[in-house]
């Protein structure tokens, strides 16, 4: 169970004109949705709105989450592209009037009653001049206890623990709303990888990440998502989407983002001789095009729509 900040809301410096709009992108179930959006609107403050954002493609599923999305005032629920999270995201943040601050999570993401209370405390006391540019991500953890913190993207394109953040847990984090202004999830990336992408691109544009370990997010199904069973291979394709975005995304690092030719062809050479070696070994070299044709570099080189740099 997740644990609350011991402080108590009536404790807690809000300020009365900030506010966090909450973007939620779901796929084929509703009761996770609604178990979301419960805990949503219990916080001891609430959002400014909610977006729903459903990829869910059957009919029957999408009237589901419609009538859960209804049972709340400020809730806008959204038929979803179908292409991935990235546009799914997209889809809802672009939805969102203006607001101060936006956050992002998942139909299996449970938020601490106090998460957007303490959001806005620390907000509050960061200095005008830096808020709009400043975001805030704090800790992921499990039903198995697991945590993770303050995290970075190491050279070889892995999440790795950071004193000082250069990534986030996407789940457990607040952006200024007017960076979605400027840019956009890319959605070259089904999933996976895709928020290190994303503030690596903040980074370069002068934001900076602030680690808020008071900001708790629960992630009820991790690891049970709906491509985690589907394998042809020793690779499931939750496992041929997430090594498909690393590829993706440590091209676009070192090609665009922060080019570096040196460390693009170290990236590269280390990436494709440790994925062979371990395809190798578990006898499913055939997922190699599936990886490639899933990873969408080609379009780092022209070959296709690229997110704005």
């Amino acid at each position: 169970e997740l644990t609350n900040v011991a402080n108590s809301a009536r404790h807690i410096f809000v300020s009365p004109v900030m506010k966090v709009s909450v973007c939620i992108t779901t796929l084929n179930r509703p009761a996770a949705l609604a178990t979301c959006l419960q805990d949503l609107w219990n916080s001891s403050v609430k959002p400014q709105q909610v977006i729903v954002s459903d990829d869910s493609r059957r009919q029957s599923v999408q009237q589901q989450n419609r009538k859960v999305a209804e049972q709340y005032p400020h809730t806008h629920y959204l038929i979803g592209p179908g292409l991935g999270v990235c546009a799914n995201r997209n889809n809802a943040v672009s939805a969102v009037e203006p607001t101060e601050f936006v956050a992002f999570v998942d139909d299996d993401v449970c938020l601490d009653q106090n998460f957007i209370a303490l959001a806005l405390e620390r907000y509050a006391k960061i200095p005008l001049e830096t808020r709009n540019t400043t975001i805030i991500s704090g800790i992921t953890c499990t039903q198995d206890g697991e945590e993770v913190g303050a995290t970075k993207l190491s050279w070889r394109g892995y999440f790795c623990v950071a004193d000082i953040p250069k990534a986030v847990n996407i789940h457990a984090t607040v952006f200024p709303w007017v960076f979605f202004q400027q840019e956009r999830w890319d959605e070259n990336i089904f999933f996976g990888y895709e928020d290190a992408e994303l503030c690596l691109r903040a980074l370069r544009r002068g934001y900076h990440i602030v680690y808020c370990p008071e900001l708790r997010a629960l992630h009820t199904l991790f690891g049970m998502g709906t491509l985690t069973d589907q394998r042809q291979s020793i690779l499931s394709e939750y496992d041929i989407n997430i090594e498909a975005a690393r590829l993706y995304v440590g091209i676009k690092r070192y090609k665009d983002i922060a080019p570096n030719l040196v460390m693009l062809i170290a990236f590269v050479s280390f990436y494709i001789s440790h994925m062979t070696l371990f395809l190798l070994k578990h006898g499913a070299l055939d997922a190699w095009p599936r990886i490639f044709h899933r990873s969408n570099i080609t379009r780092l080189f022209g070959a296709g729509p690229t997110e704005s740099l």
